[in-house]
């Protein structure tokens, strides 16, 4: 991981740092994931595009509340930023509309 201390992208680093390390914690997961994609669907076709885009969706919405969770209870900084995620919607409103399945 390489960090830009003279020109950050985000102003919070330690939220930053423990993001990138909450995708290190998660990648045998997203590996598994984009594997079974790969497997799945061929490529170039618009399912393979929006099986990844949801996946992607989904993982960086995860990674970033558990980031978020984690700071809260230990960061340094509790003034946590959404840096790319801000524009992103939250794990509760990537699950509206789903119907309950019991």
């Amino acid at each position: 991981m390489q960090l830009n201390a003279v020109n950050p992208r985000d102003e919070h680093l330690e939220e930053t740092i423990v993001h990138e390390l909450m995708h290190l914690k998660l990648y045998p997961l997203d590996q598994v994931t984009e594997s079974l994609i790969v497997t799945q669907f061929e490529e170039g076709a618009p399912a393979r595009s929006f099986a990844y885009r949801q996946f992607f969706e989904a993982l960086e919405a995860t990674v970033e509340e558990l980031a978020k969770c984690f700071l809260l209870e230990f960061g340094e900084d509790r003034a946590l930023s959404f840096g790319r995620c801000a524009g992103m919607r939250s794990l509760d409103e990537l699950y509206e509309g789903l119907n309950n399945l019991e």
